[in-house]
């Protein structure tokens, strides 16, 4: 557990996960993957796997995909 807390970091603004815009434009933007998703009330509504398939996608790989999601 020692392990686990030393690797915490804080929480700031600089380690936000996701953006969401709804205003002027719509657009959720995940910061890690670089993954972009146009279909704000799909996301919102709970449909997440864009995000999921390119976070385990950088896990397994070591590098963002850099996919556009939007599509």
């Amino acid at each position: 557990t020692r392990k686990i807390e030393d690797s915490k970091l804080d929480i700031d603004f600089g380690s936000q996960i996701r953006s969401y815009v709804l205003q002027p434009y719509r657009m959720i933007k995940d910061h890690r993957t670089k993954t972009e998703v146009g279909d704000v009330d799909r996301v919102i509504d709970g449909d997440l796997q864009p995000f999921i398939r390119a976070y385990l996608h950088l896990k397994r790989n070591g590098s963002a995909s850099g996919a556009d999601a939007a599509k």
